[in-house]
């Protein structure tokens, strides 16, 4: 995979390799800029096959995990989630096209590299938080960056997160915030959990389309972001500096 993707390589027998998700779309590759738009009509069309085909064959094209997440799978997801407003079906359409977006993020998942780099990221989604795909991606975009990772999930405890810091001995954390409605306290738990963590050298890295209400700043080993670009980033950034053993920039 790295190959192809290295090297632009056409795929000519793509079943040899274990990639034949890829045929589904050879005949209807979006032009550059309509990937948001084709993804869309599979997802809400229920055409699961194509819309795995769709995001391996962009990653195989050379599109990184989160510019494939920030862009064509966030303003599909993003379309799909006003359906409800205007058409009886747009619930049912939804979560259909949710499970598949999540089928697709793993069948992703599955191809990326092994982890290239001695450190392991633990996260999850938010108490009250039940959204289960922003913390798939999140962790596929940190694998993607060559760190292993255990997702815990939607709507865990922030007692759970810790315990889970301690088992795996964790290097970098996330906290995915992307529900409306949110424990009135989240806020003061993520700042304790923060504190903790930074007496063990640890980031915490919280960001979601709702992250911007707990009011975090970013500080010391405590960073807030929007977008799977800022959490890749934020990453590259502070892994070595955690193997190191120095305060993160």
């Amino acid at each position: 995979v790295r190959f192809i993707r290295d090297s632009q390589s056409v795929l000519l027998q793509p079943e040899v390799l274990g990639l034949s998700d890829v045929t589904s779309v050879a005949d209807e590759f979006p032009a550059h800029g309509e990937e948001t738009d084709v993804l869309y009509g599979f997802l809400r069309n229920g055409a699961a096959e194509e819309a795995k085909g769709l995001l391996l064959s962009l990653y195989l094209n050379g599109m990184t995990v989160a510019q494939i997440v920030d862009g064509p799978l966030r303003g599909a997801m993003d379309q799909l989630g006003e359906l409800w407003a205007h058409d009886e079906e747009g619930i049912f359409v939804e979560h259909r096209a949710t499970e598949i977006a999540i089928q697709s993020v793993v069948r992703l998942r599955n191809v990326l590299p092994k982890p290239s780099h001695h450190a392991t990221a633990v996260g999850g989604a938010a108490p009250g938080d039940v959204y289960r795909l922003p913390t798939l991606a999140a962790a596929t975009v940190l694998e993607s960056a060559g760190l292993e990772t255990v997702n815990l999930g939607p709507n865990v405890p922030i007692s759970s997160l810790s315990i889970a810091v301690e088992h795996h001995d964790a290097d970098l954390v996330w906290l995915s915030v992307s529900a409306q409605t949110l424990p009135v306290d989240l806020a003061e738990q993520v700042r304790s959990f923060a504190l903790h963590l930074a007496e063990r050298r640890v980031p915490l890295i919280v960001g979601g389309r709702s992250a911007h209400w707990l009011g975090l700043r970013s500080s010391g080993y405590l960073r807030t972001g929007g977008t799977m670009a800022e959490l890749e980033a934020i990453a590259q950034g502070m892994r070595f500096s955690v193997r190191d053993g120095d305060q993160p920039n």
